[in-house]
């Protein structure tokens, strides 16, 4: 995986999260599962291979940003499973949206750090 596949990867939750409020998904999310930062692709690289940049400024950041991430997406399908729709779109585009600027910023950031000679 490379930042910008981190990158893309995370902006695809929105959508992914939309399908799933508007009953439109084929996944079968669960805030049990989704609240887990090491189950995507970017959380398996962050532990995983991504672990080299540990001693980078921008790291420990990614990871704080990318697990408040999966609280505000597992808060969004909770909504969903206790059948509050309206409060799941109303999280999606407030803390959600926040959370995954947040983490895109970070992946940017840590992409830079990683440049640098």
């Amino acid at each position: 995986m490379n930042f910008d596949d981190a990158i893309a990867a995370h902006i695809k939750w929105k959508v992914r999260l939309n399908q799933f409020i508007d009953g439109t998904s084929t996944e079968k999310l669960q805030s049990s599962v989704v609240c887990k930062d090491n189950n995507c692709d970017l959380g398996k690289w962050i532990y995983g291979e991504g672990a080299k940049y540990k001693p980078l400024p921008h790291y420990q950041d990614l990871v704080k940003k990318h697990a408040n991430f999966h609280l505000c997406a597992a808060d969004v399908v909770k909504k969903v499973e206790a059948n509050d729709r309206t409060s799941a779109k109303t999280s999606l585009s407030g803390p959600f949206a926040v959370a995954s600027k947040e983490t895109v910023a970070a992946i940017m950031e840590l992409k830079k750090d990683a440049s640098k000679p």
